[in-house]
């Protein structure tokens, strides 16, 4: 068997997230079941994280086994074809036996858009505001957020992490006319924490939150400040980083 890596570019507004669920389309089972049909045998594909319902992505990535045998972008050609528009699959390329597209991971990339105004054509990749907000309280708060925080306050729940320890290496906004985007990289992130800091960032920056319980909630997770989650629609995955 050969091992590829696999990239991926979807739109998930109509997905209930990456990872296979029962009863519920994902773009994992939609991607496993064309493989599946093509090569007539069961296909499992590894993807190096989950993305939630409505979250989006350019740079998504996974690793399979295939038979030696198989033509490997004669599958990925017919596959596109089989799976739809919403979900493509953008490059793959061989790998080691013993990689790993989760575990061998060292960085992530995500971009956040929001809207001042209702744009139609921004409406499913973006947070539609409409409200007024102040840019320079955003930039204040994506500075503090650098480097390594305990991120307990700003994610769901889950049993199965073993630390909530991520550190930040980007946190930025641009602005560009009447549409602002945030650009964050760390090393893991925990489920909804990007979603959970956009939100309450926004918050500070519509004065409903002070900027000093932004930092309280960020050093101190036990403080039981509230966070607030932002829309999946304006979330995008847009790179995974692996030591080269």
């Amino acid at each position: 068997m050969q091992r590829y890596l696999l990239t991926i570019e979807y739109d998930g507004t109509d997905f209930s997230g990456w990872q296979i669920q029962p009863n519920a389309p994902t773009v994992e089972q939609t991607i496993e079941d064309a493989f599946s049909t093509i090569l007539q045998s069961s296909i499992d594909i590894i993807g190096q994280g989950r993305t939630d319902a409505g979250v989006h992505a350019t740079g998504q990535t996974a690793h399979i086994d295939l038979p030696e045998t198989v033509a490997a972008e004669d599958l990925i050609y017919k596959a596109n074809k089989l799976i739809g528009k919403e979900i493509q699959i953008t490059d793959i390329k061989k790998v080691g036996a013993e990689f790993h597209a989760r575990f061998d991971a060292v960085g992530r990339q995500y971009e956040y858009t929001i809207t001042k105004r209702w744009m139609p054509l921004k409406e499913r990749y973006s947070w539609q505001l409409n409200q007024p907000i102040n840019f320079a309280k955003l930039e204040s708060c994506a500075n503090i957020l650098k480097g390594e925080f305990d991120f307990a306050g700003f994610s769901k729940f889950n049993e199965d992490n073993m630390t909530t320890l991520c550190e930040i290496q980007l946190s930025e906004f641009e602005q560009e006319g009447e549409v602002i985007r945030y650009h964050i990289r760390a090393n893991r992130f925990l489920r909804n924490m990007v979603r959970r800091l956009v939100g309450t960032m926004v918050r500070v920056a519509q004065d409903k939150m002070t900027m000093s319980q932004f930092e309280e909630a960020l050093t101190n997770p036990d403080s039981n400040i509230p966070t607030f989650t932002a829309p999946a629609g304006g979330l995008v995955l847009q790179k995974v980083f692996y030591k080269k």
